[in-house]
């Protein structure tokens, strides 16, 4: 049964992340300013996070993995927006 939990809380956590990035999207695409303010928050939030000497490299590794598929995603929403 654990296992089944885990794969549970696993896809919420995808589906929570899909959520997240789709809004942070909009804002790129509503204030371009605002998408820029967003995305070095984030930038400066990975960077934060790899010196974090609190986490365990496995916690800064999904923490970080999840920032930079946040980031790729803005970026992607943005040159979409920009016709490229």
């Amino acid at each position: 049964m654990k296992s089944n939990d885990t794969q549970v809380f696993a896809g919420q956590l995808v589906a929570q992340n899909m959520l997240i990035q789709i809004l942070m999207g909009q804002i790129v695409l509503g204030t371009p300013d605002r998408g820029a303010a967003v995305r070095e928050a984030l930038v400066q939030g990975t960077g934060a996070i790899r010196s974090n000497p609190n986490m365990t490299e496995m916690e800064k590794f999904g923490a970080v993995k999840t920032l930079e598929d946040a980031l790729d995603t803005l970026d992607r929403i943005a040159a979409g927006a920009r016709g490229g």
